[in-house]
């Protein structure tokens, strides 16, 4: 007979013969817990008394040899004993079943689970690392455009010292395009224009000789990078302020050098025989003209 701990869920095999009126409770071997028999127990222990007794008289009435009533009643037991292992492997318990397994198979159940575990901890970085790239290059598209509007702008904000740098590092390569980059920028009105807040022009001289001046002097970069050089403009004024001469002069330099400094020389020919002459040169921001 089975009986089910309420407390631990033991099941227990309990042999009905050990049971009588008596016997009033039952206690759990694992836990203690205490419950009551129930009158089912008691019932069947009456029937199988009874049906006990019946067979008992009649192996007396039946058999009159020890020997073959001895026979007849261990046929009776294993019969007993076969049905009682039936009737517990047709019922099935969790709890049973869980204190019967033995440590090799409790053994490969965890393993078995923690391998799963892994696997969905694996899988899940990797899906959230490609979410990541995805979302990586959709902003990486945004920046690469604004990183290029920014490079636009600076090198037409700073295309003239650009161009002082490239005359500077690639001095060669920069005068075959000088003009078309002049037109171009010329074309969405941004000229090309020497830092005249970094140059000086010193020692200018302009002497008369007949009916030409002749004129020198010195432009000084006062800066630590290279600058453009700029225009000349020469002008000659009589007395009465009449502008005699009026020309503007480009010199063969392309680029003054840092803390440096370039002399040009030119002579021009003057309409005027008279002497009292003034010449100016002033320096032209605008490097080239269309």
């Amino acid at each position: 007979m089975l009986e089910t701990c309420h407390s631990c869920g033991t099941v227990f095999d309990i042999d009905e013969n050990i049971l009588s009126k008596k016997i009033k409770w039952l206690r759990c071997g694992v836990c203690n817990e205490k419950w009551s028999v129930s009158s089912i127990l008691h019932k069947k222990f009456d029937k199988s008394a009874i049906k006990d007794k019946k067979k008992f008289a009649s192996t007396k009435v039946k058999f009159k040899n020890k020997s073959e009533q001895v026979k007849h009643e261990l046929a009776i037991i294993k019969s007993a004993v076969e049905d009682k292992t039936k009737n517990i492997s047709t019922k099935k318990n969790s709890v049973l079943e869980q204190k019967n397994k033995s440590v090799s198979e409790i053994a490969s159940e965890l393993s078995a689970s923690k391998v799963k575990k892994d696997d969905a901890v694996d899988v899940k970085p990797k899906n959230k690392v490609i979410n990541n790239n995805s979302s990586t290059k959709k902003y990486l598209i945004p920046y690469i455009f604004l990183l290029i509007i920014i490079l636009l702008s600076a090198l037409l904000f700073f295309r003239s010292v650009f161009l002082s740098y490239s005359f500077l590092y690639f001095p060669k390569y920069t005068k075959n395009y000088e003009y078309k980059l002049n037109e171009l920028f010329n074309y969405i009105k941004l000229p090309i224009l020497a830092d005249l807040n970094h140059l000086n022009m010193i020692n200018f001289v302009a002497t008369f000789q007949n009916e030409k001046v002749k004129f020198v002097g010195t432009i000084k970069n006062t800066s630590n990078r290279p600058i453009l050089v700029p225009r000349v403009k020469i002008l000659a004024v009589r007395e009465d302020r009449k502008i005699i001469l009026e020309k503007v002069i480009t010199l063969k330099d392309k680029i003054i050098f840092p803390l440096s400094e370039i002399k040009f020389s030119e002579m021009l020919e003057i309409q005027s025989k008279k002497e009292n002459i003034s010449v100016k040169a002033t320096l032209i921001k605008k490097i080239y003209d269309l």
